[in-house]
């Protein structure tokens, strides 16, 4: 029979997905509201889990899946926020109560303009804990330590794949109107040059695992060493370039840096 701590643990492998899709189709608001209300239920299970059972089951899941279980809050998070429809009803049945404030009812269907979506609490942010903020040079979501704080929000931190410090941020960051106009003379040559650089740069890497003679399947239950080249189910061949504790990243010639989730 499986345990209630193993049920948990593939939940999170299936959120992960969800939440990672939804990262990779941020404009398909059916595969966004999916990821929303997963990551919801997950939450929902985490807390019967951790408030019920004896108290050496409850340390073993906070232990084994707490971390996990934020991440994922934590991704979802930055994900547009997609309006759900609260409840519905059929004919001209009743509705369950008197309607909330900013609440609309017609006959058949009600929905509210601003669903309520409950999450449970993430831990305090401190000095040397750990946060997910967007890292320019990764190119992706990924975490960092936190080194310096502006009252309850991080100001400062440091990439736990790059190294890279830098102010905290959950999105990339925009370019200035004028970096939008084309540059000519020099600048020009140097952005064309760069442009080709990585270019070429992901060519050889596409030819590096296409020609790869030891291909392992992403399992989120296995280790994974730097250098190893993948293949993942939605994302095909791929190469790792850092393995963190609960995530890792993999370059994939076709859908860039990736930041897969770890059990």
């Amino acid at each position: 029979m499986t345990s209630p701590l193993e049920q948990l643990t593939d939940e999170i492998r299936e959120v992960a997905l969800l939440v990672h899709s939804a990262q990779e189709r941020a404009e398909d608001r059916e595969i966004v509201k999916n990821a929303h209300l997963a990551v919801e239920r997950l939450s929902r299970r985490y807390r019967e889990l951790t408030t019920g059972g004896s108290e050496a089951e409850r340390a073993a899941i906070e232990r084994k899946l707490g971390r996990r279980v934020t991440d994922l809050r934590r991704l979802a998070s930055v994900l547009p926020r997609i309006a759900t429809i609260a409840s519905e009803h059929t004919g001209d049945q009743p509705s369950a109560g008197p309607s909330e404030v900013q609440e609309r009812r017609i006959t058949g269907v009600s929905w509210r303009s601003k669903p309520k979506l409950e999450f449970a609490p993430t831990p305090a942010l401190r000095v040397g804990g750990e946060v997910d903020c967007w890292c320019g040079p990764c190119d992706a979501l990924t975490t960092h330590h936190i080194i310096a704080m502006v009252g309850e929000t991080p100001k400062q931190v440091v990439c736990q794949g790059c190294g890279g410090r830098h102010g905290y941020r959950t999105t990339p960051a925009r370019k200035p109107a004028t970096e939008s106009l084309k540059p000519s003379g020099p600048q020009e040559s140097e952005q064309a040059r760069k442009a080709e650089k990585k270019a070429e740069e992901m060519r050889a890497l596409g030819r590096e695992v296409a020609e790869a003679p030891h291909v392992r399947s992403f399992d989120a239950r296995e280790r994974f060493k730097v250098g190893e080249i993948i293949v993942h189910p939605e994302y095909g061949r791929g190469k790792v370039e850092t393995v963190l504790r609960s995530s890792m990243l993999v370059r994939f010639p076709n859908g860039g840096l990736k930041s897969l989730m770890l059990s």
